[in-house]
Order: C-alpha cells, then sequence, then structure tokens
C-alpha cells in the first residue's frame, strides 16, 4: 500500500511552511520516521499496511518495511483510508511533549 505523497483532504495542524518544507517528500519523511525525529511530530503520520494502524513519526514501535508504509497529512486522512491509531504512541491525542508540559506545569501548581 504504497502511496505516492499524503492525501491533501485536510491539511489541519501543519506548523508553518517551514516545517511542510522540511517533509514534502516521501524520502524525506521516510528519514524522519527512521530517525524517530521530534520535529517531524505534528507535520504527518504514517499508517503501516500489515498491521492496519496509524502512527507519529516518533513512534517506539518497531520501524516496518518501507514498501509497507504510507503517508497521511492527518489522522482523519488516515482513520478515512481504513487505520485505527497506535496503541504505543497514540497519535491521535497530544504529543508527548505536550503531555510532559502539561505534568510539570501541573507540578509546578503543587
Amino acid at each position: 500500500m504504497k502511496q505516492n505523497a499524503p492525501s491533501r483532504n485536510n491539511g489541519a495542524h501543519r506548523n508553518g511552511a517551514a516545517a511542510r518544507h522540511a517533509y514534502s517528500t516521501n524520502e524525506q519523511r521516510w528519514l524522519a520516521v527512521r530517525r524517530r525525529d521530534p520535529a517531524a511530530d505534528g507535520q504527518f503520520v504514517y499508517s503501516v499496511a500489515t498491521t492496519g494502524v496509524y502512527c507519529r513519526p516518533t513512534c517506539p514501535s518497531r520501524l516496518a518495511l518501507r514498501e509497507n508504509v504510507a503517508f497521511h497529512y492527518t489522522c482523519a486522512d488516515a482513520e478515512r483510508a481504513g487505520f485505527r491509531p497506535c496503541q504505543r504512541c497514540r497519535p491521535a491525542g497530544a504529543s508527548q511533549r505536550e503531555r510532559h508540559a502539561e505534568a510539570a506545569a501541573k507540578a509546578c501548581r503543587i
């Protein structure tokens, strides 16, 4: 289920033109996934045909084979394509960075 480019149905939650340009090709996206690049979080998600799930680029799960991976701009795009969210990285929720920031803010209020 190789996809040439992410679907563009909903371009929500992309952070600026520079960030979009940094991941404008599938090769750049794949490199970000392989490196688990935190800067790519929120820029796109990727799906794995063999598991039926979609993940954040930073997902700690074992890396899928490239030929089984497709890229999507949003979680909604991945779900429309028939994929469900990963149980490890929870791409439909807040990022790990956001969860840590909230926990730190909560600890400071105590």
